[in-house]
């Protein structure tokens, strides 16, 4: 029969697994515990081992700060003119249904809606409004056609997706009230934004059917405190109509452009920005940010990772070195120490799976407010003439 000191080196080597025995030290000062007991359980010699000589994990874990990207260069620029909030309304009279460049002028429309929400930056409010797209535009449905103008998205941050929804139930039906949209549009903006910060762009192939003024529309809304501004877009429109919408943007202090296809409408109802400098030093600002937030989640994580790993190395040497003594004393024995090691092992086990969930929270935030960041940076890109 082994005597008692050679049983617990045997088992001391077997739990020991991949933590290295490291021999004390000849005249090293030996672990003891600072309760004085004759013998220890195994729940006595795990509790006041860690008492005495347990790390504390809560000083692995620092705060690390997640910025957002740099503000755009300026705001968005659409048909020469700034704006901070915009409201799009599409005109689904039923001359809409009609065909240009072979799809009908409503899909194109949709489409090319799509395309400038892709391009809207985040700080940036776009509503959705349509016109004339009840009753049906036989006299018998005329006066619903004519009411119809509704807001389907009021102003917020652009939300691509739930905008595009709403626009899919959007069918080219009735009448046009031209005047009557441009007034809906208009209690969407609020008198605190500032001169040409808010803006309506009309997309329309026609003129007004149900007996509005859009022009008085149009300079009321203009001279109004919200001060906003109105630009129309015609959409093959016969080139005899033209004056008239024209006059509708003049009086709102806006700016009309014919689109005869769907590519030209695409280049009417677009952001852009000219000035090459501004965009690149955003481009630095986002990069530098982007630099910072990689720095302070990584060492966050990295910091963690470190230690955990020194708290529970050491722990399993000391405890093991501590132990291997105390069952050669008699103040414990070997049943003991080795359910109380079992019990260190949980706790290091726990501490680590602690550190693995932290660690991929880190990186998961890292990588969504990053990812935020290189989106906008394509949309400035994006937006940005090709010169």
């Amino acid at each position: 029969m082994l005597p008692k000191n050679a049983i617990f080196s045997v088992l001391q080597f077997a739990l020991a697994g991949t933590v290295a025995m490291i021999p004390a030290a000849v005249g090293a000062e030996e672990l003891s515990l600072s309760v004085k007991r004759e013998f220890w359980t195994a729940d006595q010699l795990y509790e006041d081992f860690l008492a005495d000589f347990g790390g504390n994990p809560k000083s692995c874990y620092t705060e690390y700060t997640l910025k957002e990207g740099p503000p755009p260069p300026d705001g968005p620029k659409t048909m020469g003119k700034r704006w901070k909030k915009a409201i799009i309304a599409i005109d689904a009279s039923g001359s809409m249904a009609g065909r240009v460049g072979g799809e009908r002028k409503m899909d194109a429309a949709k489409a090319v809606v799509r395309k400038f929400l892709g391009t809207v930056p985040q700080d940036a409010e776009v509503g959705l409004l349509a016109f004339g797209h009840s009753g049906n535009n036989d006299e018998s449905g005329k006066a619903e056609s004519c009411a119809g103008v509704e807001l389907l998205s009021g102003l917020s941050r652009v939300d691509p997706r739930g905008i595009s929804s709403v626009l899919d139930n959007v069918q080219a039906t009735g009448w046009t009230p031209l005047a009557a949209a441009i007034t809906k549009a208009g209690q969407s903006f609020t008198p605190a934004s500032g001169e040409g910060e808010q803006v309506v762009f009309v997309v329309s192939d026609g003129l007004e059917t149900c007996g509005g003024d859009p022009v008085a529309a149009a300079r009321a809304l203009r001279e109004s405190d919200v001060k906003a501004t109105v630009n129309i877009i015609g959409f093959n429109i016969p080139e005899k109509d033209r004056k008239a919408l024209e006059a509708v943007a003049a009086a709102g202090g806006g700016a009309f452009s014919h689109a005869a296809d769907r590519k030209e409408l695409e280049e009417r109802l677009r952001v852009s920005s000219e000035n090459l400098e501004e965009k690149a030093n955003y481009d630095t600002a986002a990069l530098e940010v982007k630099n910072a937030n990689n720095t302070s989640a990584l060492q966050a994580s990295n910091h963690a990772n470190t230690c955990v790993l020194d708290i529970t190395n050491n722990e399993s040497t000391r405890f093991l070195e501590m132990t291997d003594r105390m069952v050669r004393d008699g103040q414990t024995d070997s049943e003991s120490a080795r359910a109380a090691y079992q019990r260190l092992k949980q706790r290091h086990d726990a501490l680590k799976a602690e550190m693995r969930t932290f660690s991929t929270r880190a990186k998961a935030e890292l990588k969504a407010i990053n990812d935020r960041i290189d989106r906008e940076r394509e949309r400035v890109r994006s937006a940005y003439d090709q010169k």
